[in-house]
């Protein structure tokens, strides 16, 4: 039983979505990581500062949820401003959050390569990209010295290997196997 036309036609646009973003960080890493770290640090102070006034002024809200708002929200606003006021710092951590991410994704599919899932080229190749995510992703959290312009391009090589993953998955159709219990029957 394949997927879905819509599942298979979403993975393959996720897919490429995917790919494209990685292509525009390989242009130009420095100006994708910069715009990301003024987006979501800019996101942190509004987030941050909606948190503050919910808090104060949401009579509402339980006391114990209008602190919590109003710490969160105090957390988040004063980290946003120090993304927006210490970018370099911002960024390698940033870089280091996403290669963790990058290396528990590629994990994961290490993992559905080896779940039962024909045909098994496509399970060869899904196991080849999650060893290949892990190592770039490890290489970026090993040696983070070797610069933030290569550490974003091996990102985003790992990125766009993600999205020819889902291309391939979207374009197979992928043939979910039949469930079977200890004894081989099915349920």
């Amino acid at each position: 039983m394949k997927a879905s036309g819509p599942w298979r036609a979403l993975e393959i646009l996720g897919g490429l979505i995917v790919i494209i973003l990685g292509l525009v960080v390989l242009a130009d890493p420095q100006f994708a990581v910069a715009t990301l770290v003024f987006i979501v640090a800019t996101g942190l102070v509004i987030v941050g500062l909606f948190r503050m006034v919910l808090g104060l002024f949401a009579h509402y809200l339980p006391e114990r949820l209008r602190i919590l708002n109003i710490l969160g929200g105090f957390a988040a606003a004063i980290l946003g401003v120090v993304a927006l006021l210490s970018p370099e710092l911002t960024i390698e951590t940033l870089i280091l959050v996403l290669a963790l991410t990058l290396v528990l994704v590629g994990l994961i599919e290490i993992g559905v390569g080896f779940a039962r899932h024909p045909p098994i080229w496509l399970r060869a190749m899904i196991v080849f990209i999650g060893v290949l995510t892990v190592l770039l992703a490890l290489l970026v959290v090993l040696d983070p010295a070797i610069g933030n312009g290569i550490l974003a391009a091996i990102l985003a090589g790992a990125l766009i290997l993600l999205g020819m993953r889902n291309i391939l998955h979207g374009i197979t159709g992928h043939h979910p196997m039949q469930q079977v219990d200890a004894a081989g029957k099915p349920f």
